[in-house]
């Protein structure tokens, strides 16, 4: 029945892979509270000539909330990050909206293309993985999205303001599981997208692309989650017993697969098929010799947020303004 089941999952996801994301999304991503809805325009109350911007950490809990409101406009399953976690939102503070957000967690501890890339062993990733950061969620929100928005968030998510946070946070902190005290300054931040390459980071010199990869998820099971969580409790997998920090980053997938493992169903169900495209952004000049240990010396190339946004206004918004139906022509 199981085995039923997983099969039609796959086959409607190959049918259709974004309608099926989306209404996967539709399920997972938090829906939209009509209590925040004065946050978020439309499209006839914007001017883009007068659009002023604001960086804005989340760290209340009325920011959390609008910043959860602004995913449910996404139309792939966004993951709600892992370990340490940074939120931002970019603000449109001439009219008081949100213009788009940026959400940044622990990298994956095995990435193959990135691993490759940077060339380092296993004990200088254990050092300086620490170092790094992975956009899990990046973009502009209606109508902004139609400003080429979604390509000044992908600038200002290096910008120095994000770093500078990034210090302060985790400055003099020690690690969880190891207890060491590493040095609090990011130099790399990554991402994935969904669907392979995006427009979004085409034509951004600060982004490189590296490739694909598929790897394994679960995420495109979200719809059999409950049925195989209660025949994991069922069979009394070690798994249930180990959903706590220092234990991974995935438990749902170990869960996932001891269940399929005692089922003798095939890890292939964990294969989509869907190819990401992966991002990889250095914010320092010796960013290779530092994440292999080499040196401690860095010399950062990103520029300010106020940098990056007249970059964003000179290079799109001025392309954009004339599509802009309404007020702008």
């Amino acid at each position: 029945m199981l085995i039923q089941e997983l099969e039609n999952l796959l086959r409607v996801l190959q049918e259709n892979p974004r309608e099926y994301m989306r209404q996967v999304a539709k399920e997972k991503n938090p829906s939209f509270n009509p209590k925040y809805e004065r946050f978020f325009a439309k499209k006839e109350e914007i001017d883009p000539r007068k659009i002023e911007f604001e960086l804005e950490l989340v760290s209340s809990n009325t920011s959390s909330e609008i910043f959860r409101n602004a995913m449910s406009f996404w139309n792939v399953p966004i993951s709600a990050g892992y370990g340490r976690r940074m939120r931002f939102i970019v603000w449109d503070k001439a009219h008081n909206k949100v213009f788009g957000i940026f959400g940044l967690c622990d990298p994956l501890i095995g990435l193959k293309i990135r691993d490759d890339y940077i060339g380092w062993s296993k004990k200088q990733k254990e050092e300086r993985l620490y170092n790094m950061m992975t956009a899990y969620v990046l973009g502009a929100v209606p109508p902004y999205n139609e400003l080429f928005g979604a390509k000044l968030v992908a600038l200002v998510v290096g910008c120095k303001e994000v770093c500078q946070a990034f210090e302060e946070k985790y400055k003099g902190k020690k690690t969880i599981i190891r207890g060491r005290t590493p040095l609090a300054k990011l130099v790399v931040v990554d991402t994935m997208a969904f669907f392979g390459k995006s427009l979004i980071y085409e034509g951004l010199s600060e982004w490189q692309f590296l490739g694909f990869t598929k790897g394994l998820t679960h995420i495109h099971l979200n719809g059999l989650w409950e049925k195989c969580l209660k025949l994991a409790r069922e069979m009394g997998v070690r798994s249930l017993e180990k959903n706590r920090f220092g234990h991974g980053p995935n438990w749902k997938f170990r869960v996932l697969r001891e269940v399929f493992s005692r089922l003798g169903i095939s890890d292939n169900y964990f294969e989509t098929g869907l190819e990401k495209g992966y991002y990889f952004r250095p914010l320092v000049k010796e960013w290779r010799e530092f994440l292999r240990g080499e040196t401690d010396q860095l010399t950062y190339v990103n520029k300010t947020f106020e940098e990056y946004v007249e970059i964003w206004k000179s290079k799109y918004l001025k392309r954009r303004l004339k599509k802009w139906s309404g007020k702008a022509s």
